[in-house]
C-alpha cells in the first residue's frame, strides 16, 4: 500500500473517502496529518496523529513511497500556498476520487478531491488541486481550472468554465456555457445566469455583484437606526 500524509487536520469526510477507496481496492495507508497550527500538533485526529507542520516535509519526502494530499481549504490563498509548497518539494500528490464516480472520458490533473455522490460528465477537464464537496454535479464539457473549490450540492451546466482560484458556494447553479472569472466567489445558493468577471463576489438569484462598500453601508444604516431608537427612548448615547 502507498503511504499518505494528509496536509490539514480538518474535513472529516477525507477519512471516509479514503476508507471507501480502500474498501474497493486497498491502496492507502494513512501515516498521519500535517497541520501548521501549533495547537493541533501532537494531537490525535480521527485516530491518526498530527505529526507536525510543514517543516517535516523535507524529511518525509526521503521516503519514496509517501504521498501528500492538500486538505486545507479554509482560505483560498492558504490552500494555494500549501499546494505551491508541495510542488516546491516535488512531493507525490495523488487524486482522491470516490470509486462510485465514473471518470471515463474525463481529464484530471493532480491533488483533486472528489467525494461520494459527485457526478462528472464526459469531456470535462479538471485542473490541479481542485476540491469538490459532496453530491455536486458537473455536466459535460466543463472546464475547471487549478485551485478551484466547488461546495456541496453544486450544479455546473454543460460547457461552463470555472477559471483559476474561483470559489463556488454550496447549492449554487452555474448555467451552461457561463464563465466564472479567476479568483471570483459565488455565494451559496446563487444562480449564475451571466458570465462573472475576474475577482468579484456575486450572490443571489440571479447572481449579482456585491456593490462596493456594501457592508459599510449596512453598518451605517444600522447605526443610524439604533441612534434614532436611542433618541426616542431618551437613553444617553
Amino acid at each position: 500500500m502507498k503511504q499518505l500524509i494528509i496536509y490539514g487536520a480538518g474535513f472529516l469526510d477525507i477519512i471516509k473517502l479514503i476508507d471507501a477507496i480502500n474498501e474497493k481496492k486497498p491502496e492507502w495507508q494513512i501515516i498521519g496529518f500535517l497541520d501548521d497550527q501549533k495547537e493541533e500538533q501532537g494531537k490525535v485526529f480521527l485516530g491518526h496523529p498530527v505529526l507536525g507542520g510543514k517543516e517535516l516535509i523535507p524529511e518525509l519526502i526521503k521516503n519514496k513511497n509517501i504521498y501528500f494530499i492538500n486538505n486545507c481549504y479554509d482560505e483560498a490563498h492558504k490552500f494555494r500556498d500549501r499546494a505551491d509548497l508541495l510542488d516546491h518539494y516535488i512531493c507525490k500528490v495523488p487524486n482522491l476520487i470516490h470509486p462510485s464516480i465514473d471518470m471515463r472520458y474525463v481529464k484530471i490533473g493532480k491533488g483533486c478531491i472528489l467525494p461520494e455522490g459527485c457526478v462528472v460528465g464526459g469531456g470535462t477537464e479538471i485542473g490541479n488541486y481542485v476540491t469538490v464537496r459532496l453530491k455536486s454535479l458537473i455536466s459535460h464539457d466543463v472546464k475547471i481550472e487549478d485551485y478551484s473549490f466547488i461546495g456541496p450540492g453544486v450544479t455546473i451546466g454543460g460547457c461552463a468554465v470555472l477559471k483559476e482560484d474561483c470559489f463556488i458556494g454550496a447549492g449554487t447553479t452555474v448555467l451552461h456555457h457561463k464563465i466564472v472569472g479567476e479568483k471570483s466567489k459565488v455565494g451559496a445558493g446563487a444562480v449564475v445566469t451571466q458570465n462573472i468577471s475576474d475577482g468579484i463576489t456575486v450572490v443571489g438569484v440571479p447572481a449579482k455583484k456585491i456593490k462596493r462598500n456594501f457592508f459599510k453601508r449596512v453598518y451605517r444604516y444600522i447605526k443610524k437606526r439604533l441612534l434614532k431608537i436611542i433618541s426616542l427612548l431618551n437613553i444617553p448615547s
